[in-house]
């Protein structure tokens, strides 16, 4: 699904809820910002809080965020590419945005269009493998107060490799390769 320029293509936490079934306080993702499916690409961000309980115990009297954190975001980013990508193959994305904008309480919304969504979400069995494979290079620690943006890209040769990078403030802090395989069934 290619956006019109000043279309933008936002999903929030509690429609990614409905995607994925890690639960808080796993999910490493809080905002899906961009979805291209040519090339399939997905940029999405995750606050870091001072209130994580991550933070609790992990270094004292400093808020760094684990990198096992930031690298479960760029993977769980993955995750959310391939169905968004499946979505888009059952020509349900237009729907996935107005189930946005119900959760966001705007007016008008295409309730049928909303209900579609989750049936078909109710339907799939969205298996996230544990099998991976990885190679993360970690640049520059993170640290309470930032906003990570996770860029990841499917390579056309292999379906199951995403190219993923993660920057705080367009400053690269891990990037590399992820290989998973998901799958979604139909119940």
């Amino acid at each position: 699904m290619q956006t019109a320029k000043n279309e933008q293509f936002i999903i929030g936490a509690d429609v990614i809820a409905y995607l994925t079934s890690v639960k808080h306080p796993m999910i490493m993702v809080d905002r899906i910002v961009h979805y291209s499916s040519n090339p399939l690409l997905l940029i999405a961000e995750r606050y870091v809080s001072a209130n994580e309980p991550a933070f609790l115990g992990h270094f004292p009297n400093m808020k760094l965020w684990p990198g096992i954190y930031t690298f479960e975001g760029l993977r769980q980013s993955c995750f959310l590419l391939h169905i968004l990508n499946d979505l888009e193959k059952a020509d349900l994305l237009k729907g996935l945005l107005e189930l946005h904008n119900r959760q966001i309480l705007r007016p008008h919304i295409d309730h049928k269009l909303c209900q579609s969504v989750i049936n078909y979400l109710e339907t799939k069995t969205m298996v996230d493998s544990d099998m991976y494979s990885s190679s993360i290079k970690f640049t520059e620690p993170v640290f309470a107060g930032c906003l990570i943006t996770y860029h990841c890209m499917r390579d056309e040769n292999e379906p199951h490799s995403w190219s993923v990078k993660a920057l705080v403030d367009d400053r690269l802090i891990a990037k590399g390769r992820i290989t998973q395989s998901f799958t979604v069934k139909s119940s």
